[in-house]
């Protein structure tokens, strides 16, 4: 009686002493495994067993060499959605994550083998990003849907290309997918493939020069004065708004005049620490290093520490100058002079009227950029919140500062400093370079 066919064939080979079993899995092609030994009845079960093994991996999803990109891009989000759970710092990421993956890569790379992913397919996918909202399937998209704390929130589609940050941004995310694939076995370490983001051409920051500063501060001043300078005779009703919790704010100063004030201490902590906007609304009082002992001291001897949260990292102290306690105090009574008691340790540096952690001072900040005439550089360039870091900087270095220092204490690299930064002469330089008559 002849026997039933058996789904794979042991056979030898000519370059290797063990014998091997070839089989074919609907979907996933042909594999052929070696059995690791020569002898035949040890051959044939070990056929069956790596046989049945590689049906069940084929089921389950997790076959080496055939997963696929979308399945690995789900399995990580998932992973990252759990690590987020006991660690909620990084839901961020994992939220982000989830939009890119979803918008672009998963599209792209679908069900191809997370294996097949090569180099040159890479240079294609970024490529296709580049240009999406420019001559891509973005085109026809006139806004884009996300969701934001529990709501949906619709906003204007912006076609341009992606910038060169934006893609290595990106890529970070596209990294953590190949990593997942690694730890979950369906990947080699090494065979993870590289892709080289050439540098764009670096322009100038747009920062702000001494008199532009001084013009700004002023034009600041002035229209902090037009909403707390009392226009007529007797006395002022409070103003009332609603807080955060639905309660009125009853308040000697007004709602504008309130975020004025905070938007005017901003701009001298931005300028007298270097902090990047996000590091400035993560600061809480308890993080301004010795605030309260010092508060009692001559301003002369008044010396604080800040420590800036930003960038997903641990904290990181900085000094800041001297002339940036002033705002804080300031910032202080503005919160006693509305909330009717001091800020706890816990509570934002920068809050608005509401009694919120402030997210962006961008809508207020344009308008006050707009009323000084200062709103772009000579070159044009559109100035933002970031150009007082800017202006740190570039002052810090004409003051002498060495960029190790400044680095440092600016939580960048060296490199950074110099690739920005480098047209920058110290004063005493200058000096040197200029001459006198004398």
């Amino acid at each position: 009686m002849d026997q039933p066919k058996l789904p794979y064939v042991v056979f030898s080979r000519v370059d290797s002493p063990s014998l091997w079993v070839r089989f074919s899995i609907p979907g996933q092609g042909q594999k052929r495994v070696c059995l690791k030994t020569s002898n035949e009845e040890e051959a044939k079960r070990n056929a069956e067993y790596e046989y049945r093994r590689a049906l069940w991996s084929a089921e389950q999803g997790t076959l080496p060499g055939k997963t696929s990109f979308d399945k690995v891009a789900r399995q990580y989000l998932e992973s990252a959605q759990l690590e987020a759970g006991r660690n909620p710092s990084k839901l961020s990421k994992v939220t982000a994550d989830r939009g890119v993956l979803d918008r672009y890569m998963v599209p792209f790379f679908g069900r191809s083998p997370i294996t097949a992913i090569s180099v040159p397919k890479l240079h294609s996918y970024m490529e296709w990003r580049r240009s999406y909202w420019t001559s891509g399937p973005g085109t026809k998209e006139a806004h884009i849907a996300y969701e934001r704390k529990g709501r949906r929130v619709i906003r204007p589609a912006q076609h341009i290309e992606a910038t060169l940050s934006t893609l290595r941004r990106e890529a970070v995310t596209m990294r953590s997918v190949f990593k997942h694939a690694v730890r979950l076995g369906y990947l080699k370490a090494s065979d993870i493939p590289k892709i080289d983001l050439v540098a764009e051409e670096r322009n100038k920051r747009p920062s702000f020069t001494d008199a532009e500063i001084a013009k700004l501060m002023e034009v600041a001043e002035q229209r902090l004065a037009d909403v707390l300078v009392p226009q007529g005779r007797g006395k002022q009703s409070p103003s009332t708004w609603k807080g955060a919790d639905g309660k009125d704010v009853v308040s000697s100063v007004s709602r504008v005049g309130y975020e004025r004030m905070v938007l005017y201490c901003f701009i001298g902590i931005a300028l007298e620490t270097g902090m990047r906007p996000t590091e400035l609304f993560n600061l809480d009082w308890g993080h301004i290093v010795g605030f309260k002992e010092e508060r009692a001291k001559p301003i002369s001897k008044q010396r604080i520490r800040i420590l800036a949260y930003g960038k997903g990292k641990k904290p990181q102290q900085l000094v800041p100058n001297i002339e940036a306690f002033a705002s804080f105090i300031n910032l202080w009574e503005a919160f006693k002079t509305v909330h009717g008691r001091e800020p706890r340790d816990d509570e934002p540096v920068f809050m608005n009227a509401s009694g919120e952690r402030a997210q962006s001072y961008k809508k207020s900040l344009n308008a006050l950029l707009e009323a000084a005439k200062l709103k772009t550089d000579v070159f044009g360039q559109v100035r933002s919140a970031y150009s007082f870091r800017h202006t740190y900087a570039t002052r810090q270095l004409r003051k002498g500062t060495d960029v190790y220092t400044l680095a440092i204490n600016m939580r960048t690299s060296v490199r950074m400093i110099e690739m920005y930064y480098s047209d920058v002469v110290p004063e005493d330089l200058a000096r040197q370079l200029e001459g006198s008559f004398d």
